[in-house]
């Protein structure tokens, strides 16, 4: 635990021995001696985050410790530890902000009842850089208890002592009113800035520290935006106006425009300057393929650029002169393309945590040096994975029947790049999409000599509401058609060979997984579904989806109310049109896709002497999180694939 009785820290009574563990740690990260396991693949990362203290004295390190998360302080220039805040018992780090040049407040998660995966109850502690001054500022175990979560929203900066957070209700439902809220970071008192007026709701504070915008959902899944000029004001709603989307991501220096999100034909959203004073609106910039990934601001918060992903990384400086974009672009131009984030920038910008990865590098930690222009190495979050080990990931582009251009990932195994044993891989959501990036799944199956495929189907998000809408009702048929089309595009480059294909994929991936198989027989040798949904009915009545007050609003508008359409695209109602044999995986505590569905489709496999083999692993949920059983996965997985389509 983090305290005692008194509010005192804790620590370990193996502090030493965790010392030289960490030196050990730091000096050897990024060493490699064995080949690439599949216990390597399985690991989770060793260090999560780097972040630098706002006089650059101090460098804050989240360290993965036998499974658990330590938060360690060094020196910047020695590198000497300060203090470390390991995990004791139940809680552990989930994220953590420096707010001043010796302290910094820390989100706690738990690891208690059956899941193995933590649980954040907004529960807020604090403390000095050299372990002093410790306390729960809040959450129900704080000096003055509430049965609220705490959840850090803006750093106020320019306040060494305030943060403003989200605070709010712990509901199942989450059908709950927020509140901001302005935290004492040394006493953990509390006060009311102002309450949302709608529910589901997500604030934008502005440079004074004041909530100017909120947005949320209401019972019939639709998004309401209200305004507040100020103190004292209060909120009234905001774009009724717009048509489309309208989405305020940051205010500018002036306080009196702000940077935004907008598309009112459906198309990918742009980026515009608005002005809150007379209305007026500038595109910056617009993309005829992708929305905007994130905007990169200065630290006075003005918006500089872009990062886009219509195929690889891009980013777009709006404001190329600038000292800020020169600097994120020699970066770019430094790693070679790779994915560039800087992670903290030290107040007077002459150091910065510069975050890198790519395809084949699963991420690398620097301390850049802005006056020097030279970045030293820190860390490697995986310093086993060797990145000229790994296989590339090119992007690509097909055209649907219907007119929509897709975007898709492949990835060959290195030396290879013809006739392959191929892996279709889904994505989950199906409101998400796939990046080019370093994905440990991805690269254990290429590893093995196996082609990956993933396609941005209809429905995915990041290309447009009309792109998105385009899959509402069509999740068993034309998502479907998408996954083909890829699959099919593998084969015809010449990379897949047509004999040697299974399909596999993770929660609505899963789902995709059995009913292409179901669709299309005699393409697919094997089908894996993990942590799948199989009878579509099902999810108004298991999950949490429905839990929340816009759930079967939502269902009903994405998937569509007809039963007996869902009926026809329930891949559990149609097993005796497979032909592959199937691999089922799945968490006995999954809220997302309850159990229930795998026990479904196990059930009507076994009526129709459909072959498949069974793993399931209590206390997990949504996906594993113990290493164990995720290795446990990989190598099942692994096995099926060589069994049915291997060398």
């Amino acid at each position: 635990m983090f305290w005692n009785k008194n509010n005192g820290l804790i620590l370990r009574s193996n502090f030493k021995d965790f010392l030289l563990y960490f030196v050990l740690l730091f000096a050897f990260s990024s060493s490699n001696v064995f080949a690439v396991s599949v216990n390597d693949f399985s690991r989770a990362p060793e260090f999560y985050n780097v972040k630098i203290s706002p006089d650059g004295k101090h460098l804050a390190i989240l360290v993965n410790t036998e499974g658990r998360k330590t938060l360690a302080f060094l020196d910047t220039k020695t590198f000497n530890v300060t203090f470390a805040l390991s995990s004791e018992k139940h809680d552990q780090v989930a994220d953590y902000y420096w707010v001043n040049n010796e302290r910094v407040v820390i989100q706690v998660e738990q690891v208690r009842g059956a899941l193995e995966k933590p649980l954040n109850y907004g529960e807020i502690y604090s403390v000095n850089f050299d372990g002093s001054k410790g306390l729960m500022v809040f959450g129900y175990r704080s000096k003055n208890p509430t049965a609220q979560g705490g959840f850090l929203i803006d750093l106020l900066e320019g306040d060494d002592k305030h943060v403003l957070i989200s605070k709010r209700a712990l509901s199942r439902r989450t059908d709950v009113f927020s509140e901001v809220t302005k935290l004492n970071i040394y006493s953990g008192k509390a006060r009311k800035v102002k309450r949302a007026p709608i529910v589901y709701s997500e604030f934008l504070i502005d440079h004074e520290g004041y909530p100017r915008f909120v947005s949320g959902l209401d019972k019939n899944y639709r998004t309401h935006l209200y305004y507040s000029s100020g103190k004292g004001d209060s909120w009234s709603q905001f774009g009724e106006d717009f048509d489309g989307e309208f989405q305020p991501i940051a205010f500018s220096s002036d306080n009196n425009s702000i940077y935004a999100l907008k598309s009112d034909d459906g198309g990918p959203k742009g980026l515009y300057h608005y002005d809150l004073l007379t209305n007026k609106e500038t595109e910056l910039y617009r993309s005829t393929m992708v929305d905007p990934t994130y905007v990169i601001s200065s630290q006075l918060n003005e918006v500089f650029g872009l990062r886009l992903d219509e195929d690889y990384p891009n980013y777009l400086y709006l404001q190329p002169s600038s000292v800020e974009a020169k600097l994120h672009q020699s970066l770019v131009q430094a790693f070679n393309g790779d994915t560039v984030l800087v992670t903290s920038v030290t107040a007077d910008d002459k150091q910065a945590i510069v975050h890198v990865s790519s395809d084949r590098n699963p991420g690398v930690f620097y301390l850049f040096d802005t006056d020097t222009m030279k970045a030293r190495h820190l860390l490697n979050a995986r310093g086993w994975i060797k990145p000229s080990e790994m296989a590339m990931t090119e992007p690509f582009r097909i055209k649907t029947k219907d007119g929509l251009i897709l975007n898709g990932l492949m990835t060959l195994p290195k030396g290879k790049d013809k006739n392959l044993p191929t892996v279709i891989l889904p994505h989950g959501g199906p409101h998400a999409r796939d990046y080019w990036g370093f994905d440990p799944i991805v690269q254990m199956l290429a590893s093995r000599g196996y082609a990956v495929v993933q396609v941005n189907f209809r429905g995915s998000t990041g290309y447009g509401k009309s792109f998105e809408k385009a899959g509402y009702g069509n999740w068993g048929t034309k998502i479907q058609d998408d996954i083909m089309l890829a699959t099919q595009y593998a084969i015809q480059q010449g990379v897949a060979d047509e004999k040697r294909m299974c399909i596999f994929g993770i929660s609505f991936g899963g789902y995709s997984a059995l009913q292409s198989g179901v669709r299309f027989p005699d393409t697919f040798k094997c089908v894996i579904g993990y942590a799948g949904v199989y009878d579509l009915e099902m999810l108004y009545n298991e999950g949490d989806v429905t839990s929340m007050t816009w759930g079967d609003a939502f269902l009903d508008e994405t998937l569509g109310s007809d039963k007996a359409v869902q009926r026809a695209q329930s891949p559990v109602y149609s097993v005796n049109k497979l032909k592959a044999p199937v691999l089922i995986i799945h968490g006995e505590d999954d809220e997302r896709a309850p159990i229930e569905h795998a026990e479904a489709l196990k059930a009507a496999l076994d009526k129709a002497n459909q072959p498949y083999e069974w793993l399931v692993k209590d206390n997990e949920g949504h996906g594993f999180y113990k290493e164990e059983n995720i290795q446990e996965v990989y190598e099942t997985i692994l096995a099926f694939v060589d069994k049915y389509i291997g060398h």
